[in-house]
């Protein structure tokens, strides 16, 4: 376990509960970094499948290994970007992501994308930070290197805390 997840693995349980992964199911893990959240949804899904996507090749490969060093089988990864990948069309009953969804370049483009990967009735489940205010850390860290907003130009991570902007977003996706 990456200390990144042993960090996070409070908030994994939580996770959990609300992915609900079913035996049969087949799982598609959005910015899956190490693969922790993939290999235990393919733990869960063991009739089924899960698959793990991160843009980063890094990632990918420890999350490789990691499955292999585990004996997973039901599981694979692949170095992509959610946005443009050409995923299934209809073939996963669940999409989740622990922290993987708030850097899209396009948020609509990648959210329809996985939409058309996703079966009638699929689900997506995401983890996301709350609004810049509510997280300390970042307050602390802008507040010492001067900074007031978030930097022009890049992908803001806090764009999913607002509960209305990502329902904008969906319907634009759809």
């Amino acid at each position: 376990m990456t200390s990144y997840d042993a960090e996070l693995q409070r908030h994994n349980e939580v996770l959990r509960q609300a992915c609900g992964v079913q035996f049969r199911d087949h799982v598609l893990d959005i910015g899956c970094g190490s693969g922790q959240t993939t290999r235990e949804a393919a733990r869960a899904a063991r009739a089924g499948s899960a698959l793990g996507v991160d843009v980063s090749a890094a990632a990918v490969e420890r999350a490789r290994e990691a499955a292999r060093a585990e004996g997973i089988r039901n599981v694979t990864f692949e170095r992509a970007n959610a946005e443009v990948y050409r995923f299934p069309q209809e073939h996963f009953d669940l999409a989740i992501s622990r922290f993987g969804t708030m850097f899209f370049d396009d948020p609509a483009a990648a959210f329809a994308n996985i939409s058309r990967a996703l079966r009638p009735a699929g689900r997506l489940v995401m983890m996301v930070w709350q609004a810049p205010e509510r997280n300390g850390w970042d307050v602390t860290i802008r507040q010492a290197l001067g900074m007031t907003a978030i930097s022009a130009g890049l992908p803001d991570a806090f764009s999913l805390a607002d509960p209305p902007a990502v329902t904008e977003i969906l319907e634009g996706a759809g």
